[in-house]
């Protein structure tokens, strides 16, 4: 995954700040305590005890509570190489890497609400964020399973132009390049019929995965499942399995939304597109695009599964197209509240020491 940038700035002028200045009250502040600072900034579950301890005080001076905050900002920013300060909102002192921000104002001022356990569990998610290491991208596919993958050929798609009440063409795809959207466009979704064409996508892939890789088709009703949420709007599904174990098998759901819902492996579930609303203005031809990728990964190999991680259990993610020109990975909490779900999926991925293989390819 890239370094995020700001929109405004060439990378190479983006400042990358590690350590920032103004926690001097705070060192004072410490030394009237007879505590030792350089102990509180090498070891956070002390710095939140002596932060917990000494609320009331804090909050008196709010000099003082921002001294604090920049102190413990700077201490989390030394857990990770890749950690940094980020501009806040409202004057918010934030550190945050690519993938979990910390924000330390709000966290100083809620300190003395916090239950032990409140506490605890946040300790965790620090410890696991300063262990963290990415699932790292698969590696491109063979030149054989690319080939493989570049017999599919997408379906012409119908060529609408979908216009506003006054009859007016909608550029969807371009609608918000001189500006941003306006807020109220978040919550609107106009002719969420343009997402049509991906069930026409949806079944030419199954038709060329079918007539490309030795597997085991399941229709209807029977082939949801692996689903860890059956739409209610579903029209019709097809399950496709891999005569061989350790490929990811992978299902593929179009609904009446309109949209199409894949799910590989054992957790991984995408739909498309994922957000139909006006603001995130994405097209048919973009989203088939991101639906062809991602089924074409799980055939090619180039799709990976990891639980449990950490003290939190996250549940993680990762997959590339089958040349390597495109790689993506997502991490998030177990996405079911099931026992046996999460024992399963355990088991399961832990007897796939090299992660998913490839879909055998037809013979004959």
């Amino acid at each position: 995954m890239s370094q995020r940038t700001s929109d405004f700035l060439p990378v190479e002028e983006v400042p990358v700040i590690r350590h920032v200045a103004g926690y001097g009250p705070f060192l004072t502040f410490c030394a009237a305590q007879h505590t030792d600072p350089r102990h509180l900034a090498s070891n956070l579950p002390a710095l939140v005890t002596f932060l917990r301890t000494h609320t009331d005080a804090l909050h008196q001076d709010p000099a003082l509570l921002r001294a604090a905050a920049v102190f413990t900002g700077n201490t989390v920013a030394t857990l990770r190489p890749d950690a940094q300060w980020q501009a806040g909102i409202r004057d918010e002192l934030t550190v945050a890497n690519e993938d979990r921000a910390f924000e330390l104002t709000r966290l100083l001022q809620h300190l003395h609400l916090a239950t032990d356990d409140q506490i605890d569990a946040f300790l965790d998610t620090v410890e696991d964020w300063r262990l963290w290491e990415p699932l790292p991208p698969p590696a491109p596919a063979p030149p054989a399973l690319r080939d493989a993958g570049a017999t599919y050929s997408r379906p012409p798609l119908p060529q609408h132009i979908f216009t506003t009440p006054a009859g007016e063409p909608i550029p969807y795809g371009h609608r918000w390049e001189e500006e941003p959207p306006p807020e109220e466009a978040y919550s609107r979704i106009t002719h969420p019929e343009r997402f049509a064409p991906l069930h026409q996508v949806a079944q030419a892939l199954i038709d060329h995965l079918t007539a490309t890789y030795d597997v085991t088709v399941t229709n209807g009703p029977d082939a949801l499942q692996d689903l860890l949420r059956t739409p209610d709007d579903a029209l019709r599904a097809t399950r496709l399995t891999p005569h061989r174990p350790d490929a990811a098998p992978l299902t593929i759901v179009t609904t009446t939304e309109p949209a199409v819902l894949v799910h590989a492996g054992a957790w991984c579930e995408l739909t498309y597109p994922d957000c139909p609303c006006d603001a995130c203005d994405e097209t048919a031809e973009t989203e088939a695009e991101s639906l062809e990728y991602f089924v074409l990964a799980v055939a090619a190999g180039t799709f990976r599964e990891r639980y449990p991680l950490g003290t939190q259990h996250a549940y993680e993610y990762a997959w590339a197209t089958p040349d390597g020109s495109y790689e993506t990975a997502s991490t998030s909490i177990p996405p079911t509240d099931s026992p046996t779900r999460r024992q399963n999926t355990e088991r399961r991925l832990a007897a796939l020491p090299h992660g998913w293989q490839p879909w055998p390819p037809r013979t004959g």
